[in-house]
């Protein structure tokens, strides 16, 4: 039986964290582009997915305690199977698997449609005519950040797929089309139940209005419709319309209610982010999920009194104003009247972590050499060790923040972001301005516009080789932080082994014809009883390398791994059709 996280508690050491990416499609079908990832997943010698399961899959139920009509919501929210059953809760006792009931041929096709789950452990579908892939469950952001690069590599090699075949298709790593839609680039936080949801939301909403300030992608245009060729820090501002809500592709939040743990229910919540932008520096992806992991770390303890004092004044509004400020000149008024600087509020953020982790007695060294050039393949084994990841963060945050004090002090033509001489050149909104500004002096002309625009778009474009124009700048090639295509094809063939990902990546891998469905908490597989078996995965920890390769090494069938997990006796067990249970509510108390 593998063994559980009473050890390492998410929230506390580690933080399960992961990644969904919709990406920007031009001259193909997303469904065709899925097909064809698969077709070159097959080409790479692995096995090209099973069907995804959707029994955790709970789009309704809302955080605040309360769940939706589903006739009251927007068709795009319904992501659920209705009356597919429900693992959430654990198995009381030893790990047990449960039996369930064979689908028809037609319900298994129904049901299979585009949602694969891939030997990555990761999954791969259509999303709001959009291809996503959502990376499997990590425990650090450099692994989480490899496992994000991965992603990129499968698509790209989808498109690749078509092109081949005379398909014009075209892959953008970005989050505006300029012609009013948005597509999202969502974090997903495993905290635990027991912070208190409004506590949550008002110590995390002021860090995600200013945190765009390190993390943002940069975007060519204003509005929904980019109706200009004016540069801002974000692309995700404009489209932000509520401070929490429910959905995710209209009202869209800064804070996401989908109560939807995919974990056990009585421990967990898993917090859904969608406010940020795709970025194509891995530095940047990396610093977001470090920063606001160690945010959410904090919080574990309780709400810091400094941080309760940051609620601002109107923070859908400040998010644009933020976005806006390429200068840094602004400042954002609180609801107590204050007023603060975003890169002000940045540094409370940064010195209330610090000194929670020093009052912890946890370590977290400078790393040796320049902050700003972490070795992120370094620290892309989600361990850790030595504090070593979480110093790096630290002190790139730290030197981010002192390089943008340097950008804002200038004050003068110098002091432009779009100075390629200028300060704070390795955030990628800055690197963007640079070779924006510079294709501007270029183009003076009426035609610049359409010019910036499609520089911005070239910026984000996938290929095999790497991530268009962003990973050509300098800036680019050293955000990479040691990350390359190696790295991203092995993790393709073997998931994080620090989570229950590894154990759902082998068995898809090992044995593809027994693994009916795989979802992120529970796996159903075919052991040529009457009835197919549930295996519940519901602790993001355990099923790791260290813990489930015993029994999935050397093993002829699922069967022999289910029974060196469980114990069970398959033969001896009497089928029966699995029962529906009774979600649980917020509080994990059944009603």
């Amino acid at each position: 039986m593998a063994s559980t996280s009473s050890r390492r508690t998410p929230g506390r050491e580690v933080t399960v964290m992961g990644m969904e990416t919709e990406y920007g499609i031009l001259g193909a079908e997303p469904e065709d582009v899925v097909a064809a990832c698969l077709e070159a997943e097959s080409e790479q010698g692995r096995c090209p997915g099973v069907r995804w399961d959707y029994s955790g899959e709970y789009p309704l139920r809302d955080a605040r305690g309360f769940e939706v009509d589903r006739s009251a919501v927007d068709p795009s929210m319904l992501t659920d199977v209705p009356g597919a059953a429900s693992v959430e809760g654990p198995v009381p006792g030893r790990l047990r698997t449960t039996v369930v009931a064979r689908l028809t041929a037609q319900e298994e096709a129904w049901q299979r449609g585009t949602a694969t789950c891939l030997s990555s452990g990761g999954r791969l579908y259509v999303d709001h005519g959009h291809p996503e892939y959502a990376t499997p469950e990590c425990t650090g952001a450099a692994q989480a950040t490899l496992a994000d690069r991965a992603g990129d590599l499968l698509v790209a090699r989808g498109a690749e797929l078509l092109r081949r075949r005379g398909v014009a298709a075209r892959l953008f790593k970005n989050n505006v089309d300029g012609k009013g839609a948005t597509y999202g680039t969502h974090e997903n936080y495993l905290v635990p139940r027991s912070i208190d949801f409004d506590d949550l939301t008002q110590a995390l909403v002021p860090l995600l209005v200013v945190r765009p300030l390190l993390v943002g992608a940069g975007r060519v245009g204003t509005g929904a419709v980019s109706q200009d060729a004016a540069f801002q820090i974000s692309q995700r501002a404009d489209y932000l319309e509520k401070v929490v809500g429910l959905g995710t592709t209209v009202d869209r939040p800064l804070v996401n209610t989908r109560d939807e743990p995919h974990a056990d229910p009585e421990r967990w919540r898993r917090l859904h982010l969608v406010p940020g932008d795709a970025n194509c520096f891995d530095t940047m992806t990396w610093l977001k999920l470090g920063m606001t992991s160690l945010v959410l770390q904090v919080l574990a303890d309780g709400v810091p009194a400094a941080w309760r004092r940051l609620r601002l004044a109107d923070p859908v509004a400040q998010a644009r104003e933020v976005s806006r400020d390429t200068r840094l000149r602004g400042a954002l008024e609180l609801a107590d009247g204050r007023r603060l600087s975003a890169l002000e509020i940045l540094e409370q953020y940064l010195e209330t972590v610090r000194g929670h982790l020093e009052d912890q007695g946890r370590l977290a060294p400078a790393p040796a050499g320049d902050p700003l050039s972490p070795d992120l393949a370094a620290l892309a084994d989600g361990a850790d060790t030595g504090g070593a990841e979480t110093g790096a963060i630290l002190a790139f945050w730290q030197a981010s923040l002192r390089e943008l004090e340097t950008l804002r002090a200038r004050g003068d033509e110098s002091g432009d972001p779009g100075d390629p001489e200028g300060p704070a050149g390795h955030l990628e909104w800055v690197a963007k301005k640079q070779l924006l500004d510079a294709t501007a002096r270029r183009h003076p002309d009426a035609r610049g516009r359409d010019v910036l625009h499609a520089v911005d778009l070239a910026w984000s474009e996938l290929s095999p080789a790497g991530r268009g124009l962003a990973e050509r700048v300098p800036a680019g090639v050293d955000a990479r932080g040691g990350l390359g295509e190696q790295m991203g094809e092995a993790v393709l063939n073997e998931p994080p082994t620090t989570t229950r990902a590894w154990l759902r990546g082998r068995l898809v891998s090992a044995f593809p014809g027994q693994v009916v469905a795989a979802g992120w908490h529970s796996m159903v597989l075919e052991t040529g009883e009457k009835d197919q078996r549930r295996l519940p995965l519901t602790d993001p920890l355990s099923f790791t390398r260290a813990t489930a390769s015993p029994a999935v090494e050397g093993a002829a069938d699922v069967v022999e791994v289910l029974t060196r997990l469980t114990g069970e006796r398959l033969d001896r067990l009497a089928p029966t059709t699995e029962a529906v249970t009774v979600p649980a509510t917020p509080s994990g108390e059944q009603t």
